[in-house]
């Protein structure tokens, strides 16, 4: 508990984890027993709230419609397949994205299977494609196809593009997926902003990768996705350590510019989808460039810093059950009222490290004294609590959607949907229910606080990220 909370005044904005292989196609395989071989034929399909509907389609060529029992097993890389009218049973693993590598079970006997995605409608193997070459770029791609699973709603094929990009001194390096098949009126596509916090692009966190489980959601559904490695991470400049919030959103603004270069793309579908800081950056962009077609906030603060950092670590304190005196709710709203009111850098040290000192809420030592002061004086920190996002808010024309968790404790969903409601022209709010900061859902309200054991990003969300923006999509035709 000590531990916990002597990380309150630490916490901030911290990124969704969440890693998945989307199984939804045809999967095809020949198993032998003994001496006979048999040609089996699944249809697997994934619902909107994640699980899996699947039967059995074809033996041996000849048509049939056997169901079964298909789920994940605990990782995402393992499927379960059980046919109970066979007494039979197929498990996997995910060896890549065309390929299952596992096992057949019937009658208490084992025979190994592979299953390779094929096309629904064709029946074919899904083949590899090479990627589409941007307009512009100053440094030669490497390229990285990679398969991915067909989708009944896109009847094309997709990969994986690594590129580069950048402004001034500043290179960065991401991931572009990109369907093909796009048309002549080209693609919406979105650039995915993290949250606070140096990143890589896949947003690699507790084993998982968020960011690519949500791109790869959206490619297989007919929507390109630029991820792209935070400054300090991957193959992206390294960081300077002065960094804000408006470094990094120019760092997103040049990840927008190359999509609204890039071929394939109808650049008049192009947004962002931002969580935590994202989306506050996301907002900021939106603002000044009226190319801007939509912004999807995944807890994207629209409130005071100073606020959203108040009410963070009272959440927290309520969260693990801590209670308090409004004295005490005072000491915290004291902390970063100095940060906002106070200019002078080693004048504010100086009273941070007095307000810790005398803290009722826990004993600071020396050494947590020095280390949360040099955190809340970084350039980062303090713009960060001192920025006001009303008067950007007030300047966006796109279409917004805005997603909150029930049980976020560090960006309350209620106040940003009420600020989003009074200064954005064309926005949409939706609470989920029992999701937290990760747009996990949760078993319980305690549970939501242990990210790494919650699971992947909820299908709920993703399906209203593409949801809105293919009504977005559909409404520019």
């Amino acid at each position: 508990m000590k531990k916990t909370i002597s990380l309150v005044f630490m916490l901030l904005c911290v990124t969704f984890a969440a890693k998945a292989f989307w199984l939804s196609a045809r999967w095809e395989g020949t198993v032998q027993m003994g001496k006979t071989q048999q040609t089996l034929k699944f249809n697997i399909g994934e619902t909107r709230d994640g699980s899996l509907d699947a039967y059995i389609c074809a033996i041996n060529g000849e048509g049939t419609n056997i169901p079964c029992e298909a789920s994940r097993l605990p990782g995402y890389y393992q499927v379960e397949i059980k046919i109970p009218s066979m007494n039979a049973c197929f498990t996997g693993k995910v060896i890549d994205s065309n390929c299952i590598d596992g096992t057949f079970s019937q009658n208490g006997k084992e025979h190994p299977l592979k299953l390779l995605c094929k096309d629904y409608d064709t029946g074919e193997v899904v083949q590899y494609i090479k990627p589409l070459k941007p307009k512009k770029l100053d440094q030669p791609n490497q390229d990285s196809t990679i398969l991915i699973p067909v989708e009944k709603e896109w009847k094309g094929s997709f990969n994986f593009q690594e590129v580069k990009f950048g402004h001034d001194d500043v290179t960065l390096a991401g991931t572009l997926y990109m369907p093909s098949g796009c048309g002549e009126n080209g693609l919406p596509a979105a650039v995915l902003v993290s949250g606070s916090g140096t990143q890589d692009r896949d947003g690699a966190m507790f084993g998982t990768k968020p960011y690519e489980s949500i791109a790869s959601y959206l490619l297989c559904r007919g929507v390109a996705v630029l991820c792209y490695d935070d400054r300090g991470a991957g193959e992206s400049s390294p960081l300077k350590g002065n960094e804000t919030t408006f470094d990094f959103a120019r760092d997103a603004q040049a990840a927008f510019d190359f999509l609204m270069d890039y071929e394939g793309i109808n650049h008049s579908r192009v947004g962002y989808i931002g969580h935590s800081e994202g989306g506050q950056i996301a907002f900021i962009n939106a603002a000044s460039d009226p190319r801007v077609a939509f912004v999807v906030s995944l807890a994207g603060p629209a409130v005071k810093g100073r606020d959203v950092m108040v009410k963070q670590n009272l959440s927290m304190l309520d969260m693990v059950g801590m209670p308090y005196t409004q004295s005490q709710v005072e000491e915290i709203e004291a902390i970063f009222d100095d940060i906002v009111n106070i200019a002078d850098t080693t004048e504010l040290q100086e009273s941070l490290r007095k307000r810790f000192a005398a803290s009722t809420l826990q004993r600071y030592t020396p050494e947590l004294i020095e280390q949360s002061v040099a955190l809340m004086t970084t350039p980062w920190y303090m713009t960060f609590v001192r920025l006001d996002p009303k008067a950007y808010l007030e300047k966006i024309n796109c279409q917004v959607l805005a997603l909150g968790g029930e049980w976020d404790f560090q960006v309350d969903a209620e106040t940003s949907f009420n600020a989003l409601k009074a200064s954005v022209k064309n926005v949409r709010c939706e609470l989920l229910p029992e999701h937290n900061h990760m747009f996990q859902k949760c078993a319980s309200k305690l549970e939501s606080l242990n990210y790494a054991t919650q699971g992947e990003i909820s299908s709920t969300t993703r399906g209203l990220i593409l949801d809105f923006i293919k009504g977005v999509y559909t409404k520019k035709q």
